[in-house]
């Protein structure tokens, strides 16, 4: 009896001391492993996301040099529209590098759909005016003049797909194929036609009732619309598409900053500026509660002024309201 007491205390002392070696093992391990990625709340404990409107691609890329922490997205600024305006409620919303007014466009969306408004906060850091682009070698001129009686995006889609030479213009330039690109997915696309429906009517602020009352208007827009199918242009824009393949258009809706960012390209291109004048306004928009590296902004601004974008002061006429460019992004998709 003696020794069954002796032997199981041995045994005991044994699994005691196993125990306590294997306890000792994981805290070695634990103290050794990285901290959790997770803070207490259960939220990732990086500094997050910032999504980068197309058009902002050389701040994107800033961005992505200068913070290490922030994951960069670059996409068109409809994508980014349309997924923050179906975000659920309680979701961390990315910081969101793009232009006006597209932050408020996506609280009114939210707003409609019965869910939380972002409340994103941010003024413009640099602008843009948006331009009409033409290969080099007369067609401005011939715009300029045949188009004189006319604000010029008004006299482009009464002109669309009809012969140069009835604007004055050579022969060998076959028919007038402008260009908006992709409207409901890029933001100087939706804008340019925020200041091509300005041009028809004459006036930088339209409205659905406005459209509604001309019933020449859909007309002229069809047929400024179907001049060139969508699905064929390079990169998405009709710049790149006249830069990669002339053959395809020759009136590009742009920006004065992206015909800059072509560099010794540019050369090839001759920019109108249409009336009413509009500018694009790049915002860094910061979700309401949310915060942004301290000097996120000054990166990015630096890096769209060496990309040609001008001071955000320049701006003299911006795009319409977030009710009239989500208007115009649904005319759009109704008409076309």
């Amino acid at each position: 009896m003696t020794t069954r007491r002796i032997l199981a205390a041995l045994v005991a002392v044994v699994l005691i001391g196993a125990a306590v070696l294997v306890r000792a093992t994981i805290d070695d391990d634990e103290s050794d492993a990285p901290e959790s990625s997770t803070d207490v709340t259960g939220a990732p404990a990086d500094a997050g996301t910032v999504v980068c409107a197309s058009e902002l691609g050389a701040a994107c890329a800033a961005i992505d040099t200068a913070f290490d922490e922030l994951d960069v997205i670059v996409e068109p600024a409809g994508t980014t529209l349309d997924r923050l305006a179906a975000l659920p409620d309680g979701s961390e919303p990315p910081l969101w590098l793009t232009v006006q007014p597209y932050p408020a466009m996506v609280d009114s969306l939210r707003t409609a759909a019965a869910l939380e408004p972002l409340g994103a906060t941010g003024g413009a850091i640099a602008a843009t005016p948006l331009v009409v682009a033409t290969p080099t070698g007369g067609r401005a001129d011939v715009l300029q003049s045949g188009c004189a009686d006319a604000p010029l995006w008004r006299c482009i889609g009464d002109s669309a797909s009809a012969p140069w030479t009835d604007l004055g213009g050579d022969a060998a330039w076959r028919t007038v194929r402008p260009s908006l690109g992709n409207v409901v997915l890029e933001a100087t696309a939706l804008g340019s036609f925020a200041a091509a429906v300005g041009g028809y009517f004459g006036a930088p602020q339209v409205s659905r009732s406005t459209w509604e009352a001309d019933t020449s208007f859909i007309p002229w827009l069809r047929r400024l619309a179907g001049a060139v199918d969508p699905s064929t242009l390079s990169a998405g824009t009709p710049l790149a598409t006249m830069v990669n393949r002339p053959s395809a258009l020759d009136v590009g809706a742009t920006s004065a900053a992206a015909v800059a960012a072509l560099g010794a390209t540019a050369e090839r291109f001759d920019a109108s500026y249409p009336e009413p004048s509009m500018w694009l306004q790049a915002v860094l928009a910061v979700p309401g509660g949310a915060s942004a590296p301290g000097d996120l902004a000054t990166t990015a601004t630096t890096a769209l002024r060496d990309a040609g974008w001008d001071a955000a002061a320049a701006a003299t006429q911006p795009l319409p309201s977030a009710s009239t460019m989500l208007a115009l992004r649904a005319l759009w998709e109704e008409a076309t």
